[in-house]
């Protein structure tokens, strides 16, 4: 009897020890729970503030969603800019029906995590509730990454407009240093960019040494100065090969600097060449054809006139007829080259092929010769055994006698006019030697187009169209051919004009020249 109170007792005190160990451990697995959500609270801030790609930073979110959540898998979906769909960012492991979607933010961009749970346990909705509560951070990193991606692709597009314009472009700072140059101001300058960076535009662009303005009258120091851009300005920079070249640009700011002077800016400059040397043919056709067609045109109208209001004997009447022939002659001569030159380059040439030899091509031309006067002057050189060609016969007799035409106009009376011809690989090199007053060199690739004349030749007064050349060129090309002109090779004066034309064989690559 008397050990049944403190038996009661002890049982009243176990029970308390009981219930102070479950509490402690209750208390024990909060403060677990707590540092669990703490810490992965702190992981998901340390993902957030990590930055990257967005499916970088979208693929390691769901990452550590999917294991605070305690998922088998998931996917990350984000609102499109546009708000008319989701896209999704991102997915780990392998899902099954029955997911469960929950909105990490209803801010844009919204942000709809979907999970989905084990076979064998549930999801852990702590974890889902400390998804929860970095749903706002969340949203300002996925929305921080979209802009950054964005950004990253519109830097992309812009490098690659910069890199793959055709006009220079080049970026100064505050001081006049270069900070960027394309690369077409890389190959209009002959400078690197590495090396360009860091020197001062007018080290790089060298307007001064192309006497376009001094380096005080810089328009970059001047848009830096006023913040007014210029839209249009004619300068010259120093080209590559040594020399000044035309350029035409814009000149603008970019961005304000602290004192209100400009930090940066930029200019974009065209070169201005290929318009000036346009302008000069127009200028030149104007000038050749109506010096050629006022000329004859006087001459016809003048003896006509003398023939009507005088009395001549039949041997004047006879001379005047043979010069108004010849008058007339020209201008047929001018108009049946502007009218090839407008077909050579309006309509694909069609050639009537067929098989020939360089012995017959050069008979043939001697035959024009005898008629027209000059075949006395006429050469031919080189071994008689040629292989064969296959060309239109009609279009080479007109390359040689323009050619040869050239070479016995600009050469002195009774000097020889030299043809010859040998082979290399599947083409037959054909060559023209005279004698004449020669082509300087810079003018050689310039005479090959329409109405151009080499200074030297234009000095002269000897009348032509500058059309010869041109005509010559395209015919080649359209044989697949080269035409080039060079000095004579036994070192006298004048010029050697080469050109290729394809032996009977298959042809390769036409030899380049000179």
């Amino acid at each position: 009897m008397n050990g049944a109170p403190a038996d009661d007792d002890r049982a009243v005190l176990l029970e308390r020890i009981d219930a102070l160990e479950r509490e402690r451990r209750r208390s024990f697995e909060e403060a677990q729970r707590e540092a669990d959500a703490l810490f992965a609270q702190y992981q998901l801030s340390q993902l957030i503030a990590s930055g990257g790609s967005l499916s970088e930073l979208a693929a390691a979110i769901l990452a550590e969603l999917v294991r605070l959540a305690g998922a088998a898998a998931g996917s990350l979906w984000l609102g499109a800019p546009s708000g008319d769909r989701f896209d999704r960012v991102a997915a780990v492991g392998s899902a099954t029906t029955g997911g469960r979607a929950l909105a990490l933010s209803d801010d844009p961009p919204a942000t709809v995590l979907v999970v989905w749970a084990m076979e064998d346990r549930p999801l852990d909705e702590d974890g889902l509730r400390v998804a929860q509560l970095a749903r706002h951070e969340l949203a300002v990193a996925f929305a921080g990454a979209r802009l950054r991606e964005a950004l990253e692709q519109e830097r992309q597009e812009l490098e690659a407009i910069v890199d793959g314009a055709t006009d220079l472009i080049v970026q100064v700072d505050a001081d006049g240093l270069v900070v960027r140059l394309n690369p077409a101001g890389e190959r209009l300058l002959g400078i690197g960019a590495m090396d360009a960076s860091g020197r001062t535009c007018a080290e790089v662009l060298g307007c001064e040494l192309a006497g376009a303005h001094p380096a005080r009258d810089c328009p970059l120091a001047e848009v830096r100065a006023s913040g007014v851009p210029i839209a249009y300005r004619e300068t010259a920079v120093w080209g590559t090969e040594g020399r000044p070249v035309r350029v035409a640009g814009s000149y603008a700011t970019a961005g304000a600097g602290g004192d209100g002077e400009s930090a940066r800016a930029t200019a974009i400059l065209r070169d201005m060449s290929a318009v000036r040397a346009l302008e000069e043919l127009r200028e030149g056709f104007v000038a050749t054809v109506s010096h050629e067609l006022r000329t004859p045109l006087a001459l016809i109208r003048g003896y006509a006139e003398t023939m009507l209001h005088f009395d001549l004997d039949p041997s004047e009447q006879r001379s005047f007829v043979e010069r108004i022939d010849e008058a007339t002659g020209r201008l047929a001569t001018l108009v049946d080259q502007v009218l090839d030159i407008t077909h050579l380059q309006a309509d694909p040439l069609i050639l009537e092929r067929s098989t020939t030899t360089f012995s017959a091509l050069v008979a043939r031309l001697r035959g024009d010769l005898v008629i027209s006067g000059g075949a006395e002057r006429l050469r031919e050189v080189g071994d008689a055994d040629l292989p064969p060609v296959t060309v239109d016969v009609a279009r080479v007799g007109q390359i040689l006698a323009n050619l040869t035409g050239n070479a016995l106009k600009y050469a002195p009376d009774g000097s020889p006019v030299t043809v010859g011809a040998e082979t290399e690989g599947d083409w037959l090199v054909v060559t023209v030697d005279d004698e004449g007053v020669g082509v300087p060199e810079e003018d050689r690739s310039l005479v090959m187009e329409p109405f151009h004349r080499a200074w030297n030749v234009r000095e002269s007064r000897i009348p032509g169209t500058g059309l010869g050349l041109f005509i010559c060129r395209r015919l080649v090309e359209a044989h697949g051919g080269r035409l080039w002109l060079g000095d004579r090779p036994d070192g006298r004066a004048g010029t050697r004009v080469t050109f290729t034309l394809p032996l009977a064989t298959s042809p390769a690559t036409a030899p380049s020249g000179g």
